[in-house]
Formats: structure tokens, C-alpha cells, sequence
């Protein structure tokens, strides 16, 4: 009696909830999809500015840097991305509006924000792509905040995603048989029989198929909502607060510089990592920080967690004023830094991604295939409704004149 009360109030909730959030979910398990092959996809349509045919040595970054900066204009270049041989190098123009220029649409964030290619053998500019009109940010931000700015956008997303956490829950629950010959039935799907069995079957197994995989990817994506819940995680992995990247330049003793030291930079980490990285990520100075952080990606992942380095240089000097390689890292950070790849199955290679891939889908379709059913027997109540009223309506007499 106390279960099949437990299951009438797990099936009110699993109704309710997905008609409020099913919209959202369809939405972001669509742009899931295309996000979990998007370095791919975003390499193959963008080829013609990103691979490049190695030539010689690179040139100097700075020289590189002010050719960009000729090319940008006033913009204010924020930093540079120094991939592998075969790809050319990326500085970033970008800055955010100000809260007064901001209104409830994504696009209004930023007052620009473009990615500028550049040939490192060559010296010339291959192409710039204004991200902010680029289908896979476009696509991000539709994933992650439906367009919307992200103190809105990410918040509404976030409470919908806990919701449909709250629905598999509850799916689960009414999905549980009662012997093994319903466990059968639960776990296949009868593609001979009528549409309405086929839309139920498909929803009730694909539905438990992708389960553990859609948790993950849920608990996961909520991080980018919520500070609170990625505050958490940190918590279950032993640390007591998410861990800052952040360091203060040192005090100069001496006149500040201005000179520039970006190759001395870039030859230092290079001469550390001997060729082992993928890509080196280095910020510049600006008004607010005089630090210049590198992030470095090995070639190799490590301890089955996302191969990250960082490096902190006084922009001012030149001089390294602290490191924390991977292998230094605590737990949380390590977490922290490959989370995306969680997410987007990447973490282990195609064969994650594919299902993360196809989890996703089936995340979008579980909406849509339970509206279905929703409808279908919303109908045959009505329709039943409608056939008892009829029968109860009294038969005008027949004129016997």
C-alpha cells in the first residue's frame, strides 16, 4: 500500500516536471549533441585558417603579436593559444560590456570577442572568426544559458537540469517490475507492434539504457550553473573551497618595465617542456594584473585525468613567480580541469564520446516520446469520458404518428 503510494506520487512528479522543463531538455540535449564532437567539427569547417605546413622555425611570438595587433586595430588582445606544428596559432581580441550595456541576450556580453589566425611560419594572418556569430558559440550558448545572459540563462538551465535529474529519479522508479517477466518487457522494445507501443517502449527502455550516463553528464554540466554545487564536488574530493588560479605580482624594488618579455616567456616553458605539449595558453598583461598565466596541455593524459599544467610569469620581468604542474595538482583541481571532458564523453576517446553522443540524443527524445504518451492517454480518458455521457443521454422518442 505504502509502495504503490510512493509510485502514484513518483509518477505525478515525473509527469508535471517533464512537462515544465521538457522544452529546455530537448534544447539541451540537441546542442549536446554538436558540442561533444565540436573541436572536431569546429577543425574540419575552419581547416583552411587552422592547419598550416611547417616551413622553418616559428617566429617570434611578439613579432607575431604586434602583426596581429596591426590587423585588430584598437582591440585589446587578451591572449594567445601556440598549438602543435601542423595548426596555426590563435590570439584573442575580447572584451566584456559593461553591466549598464548588457540586457537579457547572450550577444550582449561582449563589445567584442574575436579569434585571429595566424601562420607562425610565415608571419601573415589566415583568417579571423567573430565568435560571438560562430555557429558552435552560438550552439554553446544555447546549451548552457538558451541565449540568454548568463546570470539568467545558466540559473534556468541549471534549475531545469536538476529538475530532470529529479525525473530520472522518479523514471526509475516507475520503470522497477514486479517479476522478470516485466524486467523483459522493460528492457526491449516490441518494433512490430503499433506506434503508440513502439513510443512507449522506446521511452520506457532507452530511458533506463541511458541512465547512469545522463546522471553523469547532468551532475557535470550543473557546475557551469551553479557555484554551490561545483563548491560541493570540491567538498566530496577533500577540498574546502574551489581552488583560485589567481597570483599577485610581486612588488619591484626598481622601476616598473614596460618592456616586452613574451619570447623570453615562451622560451623558458618551452626549454621546461621539451616538446612535450599539445598546446601552450598564455595570457597577456593587462591594467588590472601585471601576472601572465600559461596553461599547457600534454601530449599524453595522465592518471586518466586531463594532462594540465599551469605557469605564472611577473609580465613586468619575465620572471616565473610560481608553477603547479599536473602532477602537483590536488584531486579537486584535477577533477576541476577535466570535467568538460566528463561531460562531453571526451575524456576517454571516441568511443566515450559516442555514447555520451548517444545518450544525449536519447535525453532529447525522453520528452518527446513521454508527451506522447501522456497525450495518447489523455485522449482515451476523454474519449472514454465522452462514450459514458453518450450512453447516459436520453434517446428522443420516436414519432409514432
Amino acid at each position: 500500500m505504502i509502495w504503490k503510494r510512493f509510485k502514484a506520487v513518483a509518477s505525478w512528479l515525473h509527469l508535471w516536471v517533464g512537462l515544465v522543463t521538457g522544452m529546455v531538455v530537448v534544447i539541451v540535449g540537441t546542442t549536446g549533441c554538436i558540442l561533444v564532437f565540436e573541436d572536431e567539427l569546429f577543425d574540419y569547417f575552419h581547416r583552411d585558417i587552422i592547419e598550416v605546413t611547417e616551413t622553418g622555425p616559428a617566429r617570434p611570438v611578439s613579432e607575431l603579436l604586434a602583426t596581429v595587433q596591426k590587423h585588430v586595430g584598437k582591440k585589446g588582445i587578451t591572449d594567445v593559444r601556440m598549438n602543435e606544428a601542423d595548426q596555426s596559432y590563435v590570439f584573442t581580441a575580447r572584451e566584456l560590456n559593461k553591466v549598464k550595456d548588457m540586457n537579457l541576450s547572450c550577444f550582449s556580453q561582449f563589445k567584442y570577442y574575436d579569434n585571429i589566425y595566424v601562420n607562425q611560419y610565415t608571419g601573415k594572418v589566415t583568417g579571423t572568426i567573430d565568435i560571438t556569430s560562430d555557429f558552435f558559440y552560438i550552439t554553446e550558448q544555447l546549451h548552457r544559458q538558451l541565449l540568454l545572459v548568463k546570470p539568467v540563462g545558466s540559473v534556468v538551465v541549471g534549475s531545469c537540469i536538476l529538475l530532470f535529474l529529479l525525473m530520472m529519479i522518479t523514471g526509475f522508479i516507475l520503470w522497477l517490475p514486479k517479476n522478470y517477466k516485466q524486467f523483459k518487457q522493460n528492457i526491449s522494445v516490441k518494433w512490430k507492434a503499433k506506434f503508440k507501443r513502439i513510443n512507449y517502449d522506446l521511452h520506457n527502455s532507452f530511458g533506463f539504457y541511458v541512465l547512469p550516463i545522463a546522471i553523469l553528464i547532468a551532475i557535470t554540466g550543473l557546475v557551469w550553473s551553479f557555484k554551490w554545487w561545483e563548491a560541493g564536488i570540491y567538498s566530496m574530493l577533500g577540498e574546502k573551497e574551489p581552488i583560485k588560479l589567481v597570483r599577485k605580482a610581486p612588488h619591484l624594488t626598481t622601476a616598473d618595465t614596460t618592456d616586452n618579455h613574451i619570447n623570453m616567456i615562451v622560451a623558458d616553458l618551452e626549454s621546461q617542456l621539451k616538446g612535450d605539449y599539445r598546446l601552450i595558453g598564455l595570457s597577456l598583461p593587462s591594467a588590472e594584473s601585471k601576472v601572465m598565466m600559461a596553461f599547457v596541455y600534454g601530449k599524453q593524459r595522465v592518471d586518466n585525468w586531463r594532462n594540465m599544467s599551469y605557469y605564472f610569469y611577473d609580465g613586468r620581468t619575465g620572471k616565473m613567480i610560481d608553477k603547479m604542474r599536473h602532477g602537483e595538482k590536488p584531486l579537486g583541481l584535477k577533477w576541476r580541469n577535466s570535467n568538460k571532458d566528463i561531460h562531453t564523453g571526451r575524456i576517454f576517446g571516441p568511443v566515450t564520446q559516442i555514447l555520451a553522443f548517444l545518450a544525449s540524443f536519447i535525453c532529447a527524445s525522453l520528452p518527446v516520446t513521454g508527451f506522447l504518451i501522456w497525450w495518447g492517454k489523455r485522449n482515451k480518458k476523454n474519449k472514454k469520458k465522452a462514450g459514458i455521457q453518450h450512453k447516459k443521454t436520453p434517446q428522443p422518442a420516436l414519432n409514432t404518428i
